[in-house]
């Protein structure tokens, strides 16, 4: 599909551009830029926003705090169900939906008590499924 910005296609003749140079030369996270690419399927046209970015990078940041917390939710149906929606087409909005669903549970998991989630397998599947690094 394509990116739109501003209701219009990206084109080098419009001149209507986000460089992803500039986004870095700017402090932006690299991750924060592949998580708000991936929230519509690649195959349907969407728009890019700063509020894109933003609901990105807050995601990403939600999903580090829950990685990062001393217990967390079960990982093994979450890291079968990212290669599920992979490979039902590349399904990426649902592999999203499935990690959002997950780092809320993990933020509750400190008044329950969980069977803990392996992180280092789920940040091994994050980084060579989705390219995503945290």
């Amino acid at each position: 599909g394509m990116i739109c910005l501003d209701c219009e296609k990206m084109s080098k003749s419009r001149g209507n551009l986000v460089f992803v140079s500039d986004l870095l030369a700017n402090g932006v996270d690299p991750m924060s830029i592949r998580w708000a690419l991936m929230k519509d399927h690649y195959s349907s046209d969407r728009m890019w926003s700063q509020e894109l970015l933003q609901k990105a990078a807050n995601e990403l940041d939600t999903l580090r705090v829950a990685l990062s917390q001393p217990h967390c939710a079960p990982t093994s149906e979450l890291i079968e169900g990212i290669a599920y929606e992979l490979s039902n087409d590349l399904n990426t909005p649902e592999v999203l939906r499935l990690l959002n669903m997950w780092s809320a549970s993990s933020g509750e998991s400190s008044a329950q008590s969980w069977l803990e989630g392996d992180r280092e397998k789920l940040l091994v599947t994050l980084d060579s499924l989705l390219g995503i690094k945290l």
